[in-house]
Formats: structure tokens, C-alpha cells, sequence
């Protein structure tokens, strides 16, 4: 006995994997109608990311401490600790959810040029990218639509899911 709201077998599967957000490879013209973020955008994600980054770094020192191992915080050399730290958040989050806390907020996502999922690899050069000084303000310097040098060099692009386009 099947209700008249009922769907179709085929069309409804509870057990598939999720839809991709992005397309597995976009076509040259419509590689131009992704929405990438605006530098205003992108700003907001370096600050939230940078309270998201520390909020890591206190819940992995807390587990740390929990486990007995605190004396690994206190032996390692403070900068070397925080580029391990930043790694670690910045892969972890991009590769396996394409978002960022900062990115979450501001309703944008990191894809490839093509608009395809970026993969751990690309998401691992953009994070190491990162460790370039002054590089954090890059993507400032291009307009309404910037491409930061952590996203030259590694093929990718932040656009916009969520929202509205912002004011050029």
C-alpha cells in the first residue's frame, strides 16, 4: 500500500551519497558565471578564521592535556606549533567540507578554477600558500572579484553559495 505523496524508488534514495554543491567540471562560459567573493567577504573570513584558528589550537591543546600529553605544547617552538596548527585547520576543514569557519559565515566555498571540488592535494598547496608573509592580504588588492596568491598558485577560487552579490 503506497500513500499518493509517495515517491518514486528511483527518484528518492536515503542511502546515496550527498549531491555535489558545485559542478564536477563547468564549460568555459559558464567558468564565468561563478561568483567569487568579494575582497569585504574575504576579510571577514581571515578575521573569523583567525577565531577559528585559536579555538582549534585550544581544543587540540586541551585534548592534549587531557591525554597527558600538555608537555608537547610546552617543549614545541611557539612558531613552528602555530604553522602546524594553521595547517591542520586550514586542510582539514577545506578538504573535507570545501568551507572554512569563516567561509561558513560569510556563505562562501573553496572550489577549483573549473568550479570541480577542490581535492586535498590543491587544498594542501593553497594552505602552504598561506605561510607567504604578508600574503593574507593579497586577494585586497584586486577589485570587487580578488584572487589572492593563495588562490593563483593553487588553482582555486572562493565563491559565493549563499546570498546576494555584493555591492561593486
Amino acid at each position: 500500500m503506497s500513500s499518493p505523496t509517495a515517491q518514486p524508488a528511483e527518484s528518492y534514495n536515503p542511502y546515496e551519497a550527498p549531491k555535489a554543491d558545485a559542478p564536477a567540471a563547468l564549460q568555459p562560459e559558464e567558468r564565468s558565471r561563478l561568483r567569487l567573493a568579494s575582497g569585504g567577504r574575504r576579510f571577514v573570513n581571515l578575521v573569523v578564521d583567525y577565531m577559528g584558528l585559536m579555538l582549534f589550537t585550544f581544543l587540540v591543546g586541551m585534548i592534549f592535556g587531557l591525554l597527558g600529553g600538555a608537555e608537547v605544547f610546552e617543549q614545541a617552538n611557539d612558531t613552528l606549533l602555530g604553522l602546524v596548527m594553521m595547517f591542520a585547520y586550514y586542510v582539514s576543514m577545506e578538504a573535507i567540507f570545501g568551507t572554512t569557519l569563516g567561509k561558513l559565515v560569510t556563505g562562501t566555498r573553496v572550489v577549483m578554477e573549473d568550479g570541480s571540488r577542490a581535492g586535498l592535494g590543491r587544498i594542501a598547496i593553497r594552505t602552504l600558500c598561506r605561510f607567504i608573509p604578508f600574503e593574507a592580504f593579497t586577494f585586497l588588492t584586486r577589485g570587487a572579484a580578488p584572487v589572492g596568491l593563495h588562490d593563483g598558485l593553487s588553482k582555486t577560487r572562493v565563491i559565493l553559495v549563499r546570498g546576494a552579490d555584493d555591492a561593486r
